[in-house]
């Protein structure tokens, strides 16, 4: 997919611009049949151009060897999606701009790490009064789950051929 318009045909093109010249007529008018006349001449040019677009594109995916990537292709004309190349990921760390990558990195690991830490310090059974706040989260699951947990038994392999 060279050019994003290459549906917009000479025909087209000529037709656009007897459009852009109708306008101007009819704006300068005041003859209620110009205005008709211009009104109806969009409708079928809007319907051309839609024609000439499934055209095209039609003709793109039937002589395609990748319909997915064709496909996303087209789809990405239409909408307009393009990639941003200057993708410079900024960020704001104790009120200075930081554009390093390592340092942005650091720090999300670090807030996602005191995450845990957070949940651990704020678990209301670690915050109960008495007794109750020195047992620690391992001791808390062995008395949630009074069941014993089967063994899991595990047996030495090799890739060496027997």
């Amino acid at each position: 997919m060279q050019n994003c318009k290459a549906w917009l045909t000479t025909g087209i093109k000529t037709s656009c611009s007897n459009k852009r010249k109708l306008y101007l007529l009819y704006r300068k008018s005041n003859d209620p049949k110009l205005k008709i006349y211009y009104k109806n001449y969009c409708k079928i040019l809007s319907k051309v151009i839609i024609l000439a677009k499934k055209m095209y594109y039609n003709n793109e995916l039937a002589n395609s060897t990748s319909k997915p990537k064709t496909t996303w292709s087209i789809i990405k004309t239409i909408t307009n999606n393009k990639k941003n190349l200057n993708n410079i990921l900024v960020m704001e760390i104790d009120g200075k701009i930081m554009a390093h990558h390592q340092t942005i990195a650091e720090k999300f690991n670090n807030y996602y790490v005191s995450i845990a830490d957070n949940i651990t310090n704020n678990n209301p059974i670690n915050n109960t009064i008495g007794d109750l706040n020195k047992i620690n989260s391992l001791n808390y699951l062995y008395s949630a789950f009074k069941q014993s947990f089967t063994n899991i038994k595990i047996k030495n392999t090799t890739t060496d051929e027997i």
